[in-house]
């Protein structure tokens, strides 16, 4: 889908990912206008960021409150895409964009679980101090837009495909039936993401179960509470060439994390043609898991993290091949091209409300 007209268009990204780099990039080489990319520097550095991008990133300081355009040496877009409301440079960036009479896109990937919080506290937050401050919100998936609508944006505001990995790195593979029995987990190594445990319960699988590995791709405080097995490997972060090819060789992405807005490993899985055994707090589940390539438990128990295990494991060959076309099939609804098509409907969008 092609924009209506040029203008221009701005997104601000915290801890810029390399995915972002390739999804904006998208948007760079079909959008007629220019594009602005400003972005906090990631937590761990990308090799070739600027390459995926296909231009110069303009990197801030996500503190500075009184960032502004002019001072950054960048013109007032038309459209800004603003990467949430925690940093105050991106809320005055969108500020003075709404000001100047461009129209900002608030970017989330909160998603909604039912919590108290979210029943009584969030929605007075958003439309005491929030909703005003947006003209739409774009968000990565299906638990996104219920997140949005619940806190008072109009659905029509509302589109899905923030997120998503590329394909062009993620893809490929052997049939997961013939791969090594193989688990897989990748994210930080905090208590959030619920890793030791996930590592203990393999330890008691892998007893009846000796001819499955599991392989931890993360770095954290967490490291060193890792017990150790003769089928268990951990290793640092990779970079997304080499994660990819872990991925490619892998048979199921396990994450089981007690908090997980969206979880683009999962789709990274998916696109690999992985099968996904996911805690049901993940946000992505409700957009990459079915009946046929994953298995859904409980948050935060160890036991039920054993019994997705050995579920998973007692898959005979034809529900292997069912998994991975499930997998395959859901990919493609997330990564460059549905995001560029999600930023061309915005730019429709406002430019006809403008």
């Amino acid at each position: 889908m092609a924009p209506r007209d040029t203008g221009s268009i701005a997104f601000a990204w915290s801890g810029l990912p390399d995915y972002a780099a390739r999804c904006i990039r998208a948007v760079i080489d079909r959008f007629p206008g220019t594009v602005t990319v400003i972005g906090t520097r990631p937590s761990v550095p990308i090799a070739g960021m600027e390459r995926s991008l296909g231009q110069a990133v303009h990197w801030i300081d996500g503190r500075d409150a009184d960032a502004d355009w002019t001072r950054l040496g960048l013109t007032r877009p038309d459209l800004f895409f603003q990467g949430g409301f925690h940093w105050p440079a991106f809320n005055s960036l969108g500020v003075r964009c709404r000001s100047g009479g461009g129209k900002v896109i608030l970017q989330t990937d909160s998603n909604w679980q039912g919590t108290l919080r979210q029943h009584l506290l969030d929605p007075i937050r958003h439309r005491a101090l929030l909703r005003r401050r947006f003209d739409g919100v774009f968000v990565p998936g299906i638990a996104g837009t219920k997140y949005a609508e619940r806190m008072g944006y109009r659905s029509s505001t509302v589109l899905e495909g923030m997120y998503g990995a590329d394909p062009v790195l993620f893809n490929g593979g052997a049939s997961l039936n013939s791969r090594p029995k193989r688990f897989l987990f990748v994210g930080r190594l905090v208590q959030v993401k619920f890793v030791v445990a996930l590592a203990k319960a393999f330890v008691d699988f892998a007893a009846d179960n000796s001819e499955w590995s599991l392989q931890i791709c993360g770095a954290g405080p967490l490291r060193e509470q890792l017990p150790c097995h003769p089928r268990l490997d951990v290793s640092d972060f990779l970079q997304p060439a080499q994660l990819a090819d872990v991925f490619r060789n892998a048979r199921c992405l396990v994450l089981p994390s007690l908090y997980e807005p969206w979880g683009l490993v999962a789709h990274e899985a998916v696109l690999s043609g992985c099968a996904l055994a996911l805690s049901q707090v993940v946000g992505s589940a409700q957009d990459l898991a079915t009946k046929s390539n994953s298995v859904l438990f409980r948050p935060g128990d160890v036991n039920a993290i054993t019994d997705a295990l050995r579920s998973i494991a007692s898959w005979d060959t034809h529900h292997w091949q069912e998994a991975e076309n499930a997998s395959r099939s859901v990919a493609t609804k997330f990564g460059p091209g549905p995001f560029a098509d999600a930023v061309a409907r915005f730019v429709d969008k406002m430019h006809s409300e403008m």
